[in-house]
């Protein structure tokens, strides 16, 4: 039955459902139906041909298929010999450049002609790249030659994408996702949930978008950026039904990042805003969370020095703390307010020195107040937090991560020098923590991320 091209486009993208890409690559063949097919139907903006020898006259027999007078400029050619599948990986990888611009999902690949190395080495490089394959099925008649080959009947053809192995698969993926997200990589672990939230049907497809939700929040969160990590936090709230038991911790962790964010807010300020906030146990309290969670992270990866840049940050906003309550801003010291309730506070200071081996003691500080310091004036104050503790084991334990790579040194710290400053770190806490009346497990609750839901395991 002979059918009018323009017929038997009009019945192909009837057979299409409004499907369209942006970019499209053809292998290179004897017959253009096909292609002309897929050009004319999903209008893509660019396309690539990916030629051999016998099909360099390709583009043209295709134009003329779809009436066109001279072969659009966005039409590229690869003339290399394509039946070579190492080729097609180097053409697909300039043209994956050249594209770049283009959501990887808006590009699509034909695998429906070309010899069988084309088909295979073009399947494969889609499947890497995650490249949308694209099948035209057609029903086959004899070619009323004499011979015995077959050719596609005309209006028959109609789109039969090969089905995506990760509906199989995609627990395998999964697995790793689940090992990278335990591992604390949350970025790694969201990029893969999120390509199976895309690629898997349902059920399990959104309950993957649902996990990178909370693997892409918890990276952002890792990184501080609070108001990222707010919001996919949100919408996992909004997304991941059935995780009933984690709502009431997410939720608090979502009011504990915007309250982060409003104490970055009013602590940038450095003026009353500052000592304000520094005074208000809930958001130090807040400020704590993230620090010391982000520090147990990193002790779990191995990473001691910057655990202990972090955990020595949290030692330092104690003080600061405690400091704010005295009136007393630790980066601009004014003693008024401290003094009229402690009117011998320089000569306990000097007397705090000398008991910390210090030959000349100094008067009050009127710079930015140093971490050890600090701790000193506070000693001096007979603030409650250090009220009966040694606080010579702050400066000790202290010294390894002060001689670190990452502070003024040139070495790593050692698991047991971070595990004996972390001690100290841990017991300023828990002063810290009952002086507040404040239930430890809780506080830290809002700010640990959660383990992965048991759902997404295999």
């Amino acid at each position: 039955m002979d059918v009018d091209f323009a017929d038997e486009l009009r019945l192909f993208r009837e057979r299409c459902g409004g499907t369209t890409f942006d970019g499209l690559v053809v292998p290179g063949t004897l017959q253009p139906t096909t292609a002309a097919l897929l050009i004319g139907a999903l209008e893509p903006q660019r396309v690539a041909f990916l030629l051999t020898p016998d099909s360099h006259a390709m583009p043209d027999k295709v134009a003329g298929k779809l009436r066109l007078d001279n072969v659009p400029q966005n039409w590229q050619r690869y003339d290399e010999d394509h039946t070579d599948p190492l080729q097609i990986y180097r053409s697909l990888r300039k043209i994956i450049e050249a594209w770049r611009d283009l959501p990887r999902e808006r590009l699509a690949v034909d695998v429906t002609g070309g010899t069988k190395p084309m088909s295979i080495g073009l399947a494969k490089a889609a499947y890497v790249l995650n490249l949308p394959t694209l099948y035209v099925e057609s029903e086959y008649v004899s070619a009323g030659d004499g011979a015995e080959r077959k050719v596609p009947r005309p209006g028959s053809q109609h789109l039969a994408p090969p089905p995506d192995p990760y509906v199989v698969f995609g627990d395998l993926e999964a697995a790793e996702a689940a090992r990278l997200y335990a591992a604390h990589d949350y970025a790694n672990a969201e990029r893969i949930f999120a390509d199976l939230g895309r690629r898997v049907p349902s059920p399990d497809g959104p309950r993957y978008a649902a996990l990178a939700l909370l693997a892409g929040a918890y990276a952002a969160w890792d990184v501080f950026d609070l108001a990222t990590a707010r919001d996919r936090l949100a919408a996992w709230l909004a997304s991941a039904t059935g995780e009933n038991e984690l709502a009431a911790t997410i939720t608090a962790q979502q009011r504990t990042l915007e309250r982060l964010e409003h104490v970055a807010g009013q602590a940038a300020s450095r003026g009353p805003e500052t000592l304000a906030t520094l005074a208000d146990p809930d958001a130090v309290l807040a400020l704590l969370g993230s620090l010391y969670a982000s520090a147990r992270r990193r002790e779990d990866q191995g990473r001691y020095d910057t655990a202990a840049l972090l955990l020595y940050r949290c030692l330092e906003l104690i003080g600061q703390h405690r400091l704010a309550t005295w009136g007393v801003l630790s980066e601009r010291p004014d003693f008024t307010r401290a003094q009229s309730r402690v009117t011998d506070l320089e000569k306990r200071y000097r007397r705090i020195q000398s008991d910390q081996g210090r030959r000349r003691p100094y008067p009050l500080p009127d710079r930015a107040i140093g971490l050890f310091v600090g701790y000193m004036l506070l000693a001096a104050l007979d603030d409650p937090l250090v009220r009966g503790y040694d606080i010579s084991r702050i400066e000790a334990r202290s010294d390894a991560r002060n001689t670190s790579l990452l502070a003024h040194g040139y070495r790593l710290i050692s698991h047991d020098e971070y595990r004996g400053f972390a001690e100290v770190v841990e017991e300023l806490l828990d002063r810290l923590l009952a002086l507040l009346s404040r239930d430890r497990a809780a506080w830290e609750q809002t700010s640990r991320f959660v383990a992965l839901p048991w759902r997404a395991a295999l």
